[in-house]
């Protein structure tokens, strides 16, 4: 069984609860098996090829816990996107300067992409600092197909 199977195998059994509860992800990080096996199986979903990422990059919370894992796994570096709260209840997406050159290729990493607005909020991000998007790769995708195309999305489940 490869690595993805198993992920997929645990994912699917510690996900209790029903759509839309974002607490049925929580179980994920108490699996030490499961834990082990998170970046080595969303970095097998990445193929490995000449125009592949050059960079990964998280989303604060759980893209900073995922995509480090993936970094790990295809030697690259990571670059985490910040949300900063404003005072009229709204949330702003940053990145430190300098942490991104032009043109280079970023992979989002994250644990859920429900609606894809997130996702669609840090693609401009980038794409605003001069890179260029591969894509989402996820534990589990809940937003709809025509969603995850446009943005890119794989996930386990």
């Amino acid at each position: 069984m490869t690595s993805v199977d198993r992920a997929r195998e645990l994912l699917k059994a510690r996900t209790t609860t029903a759509y839309g509860d974002r607490l049925a992800t929580l179980h994920w990080w108490r699996d030490a098996e499961l834990l082990a096996l998170l970046g080595p199986a969303l970095a097998a979903l990445e193929p490995v090829t000449p125009d592949g990422p050059t960079v990964i990059a998280g989303a604060q919370s759980s893209g900073y816990l995922l995509g480090p894992l993936v970094a790990i796994e295809l030697g690259l570096g990571f670059v985490g996107v910040q949300k900063r709260p404003e005072p009229d209840g709204t949330i702003t997406l940053a990145i430190a300067d300098g942490v991104l050159a032009p043109g280079e290729r970023v992979l989002l990493v994250d644990d859920l992409v429900d609606t894809g607005a997130q996702a669609r909020a840090v693609r401009g991000l980038l794409r605003r600092h001069g890179a260029t998007w591969l894509g989402v790769r996820a534990l589990m995708t809940l937003c709809e197909p025509e969603v995850a195309q446009d943005l890119g999305v794989v996930a386990l489940i």
